[in-house]
């Protein structure tokens, strides 16, 4: 039995509604690349109401492939590529899609997307415009509390920070990427001080809307 024919009968298990599909395709069975450029163009056709049903029950398959037969890209660039595109223009719900996924392709989807809102990376300063009006000074960039280069979920406390003999965190309002920092740990900030850059994961985020903020805690240690 051949790898495609393999991969037909774990599709057709793991999803019985693509079974009538994965019989088509066992009578001139396609390449590995074909293979999920056809599946995603029929998943295309079970999207109802911004949603793929079949996708979350396919998470293992996906996993599979990705670790067995994505040397050349075929699985990232033929199969998740689409999809993600399809989030990004809005006829897929992405948060969906993407908590759907397993945990090696929820990484390659990340990557994918950030490729493709790149050009939407947005500077991070220390002032009211960008992160409320608890962006006061004196205050002092204690540490930061994750590294950069990766998503966030909204409220992640990105680094720690002492305002006005406060204790302070500096979050994030929605789901972004953390792209790079450019401030020190240690740094005591001025109004205006760049921060960070972040990308934010809807592609419909306003250019204005603040995507952090200041939220003040207790007395600073």
């Amino acid at each position: 039995m051949s790898e495609v024919q393999e991969l037909l009968i774990a599709i057709s298990t793991a999803a019985p509604s693509l079974s009538s599909w994965c019989d088509q395709m066992h009578l001139d069975p396609p390449t590995v690349g074909e293979l999920c450029t056809l599946l995603a163009a029929e998943l295309e056709e079970h999207r109802r109401d911004r949603q793929i049903p079949e996708l979350r029950a396919l998470a293992p398959v996906i996993e599979m492939m990705l670790k067995e037969h994505d040397e050349h890209d075929a699985v990232s660039l033929s199969f998740l590529e689409p999809l993600v595109w399809r989030g990004l223009d809005g006829s897929l719900d992405a948060e969906q899609a993407r908590n759907a996924l397993g945990p090696t392709a929820r990484s390659v989807w990340d990557d994918l997307y950030l490729g493709a809102r790149q050009q939407d990376l947005r500077a991070v300063q220390y002032q009211e415009r960008d992160l409320g009006p608890a962006a006061q000074t004196p205050a002092k960039l204690v540490e930061w509390l994750l590294r950069p280069n990766r998503w966030v979920d909204p409220e992640t406390p990105v680094a720690r920070l002492a305002v006005s003999n406060r204790a302070a965190q500096l979050r994030v309002k929605a789901r972004c990427r953390v792209d790079r920092f450019a401030a020190p740990a240690g740094h005591s900030l001025q109004d205006g001080d760049l921060l960070l850059y972040v990308a934010p994961e809807s592609p419909e985020t306003p250019k204005n809307e603040p995507l952090c903020e200041v939220a003040l805690s207790g007395p600073a240690a």
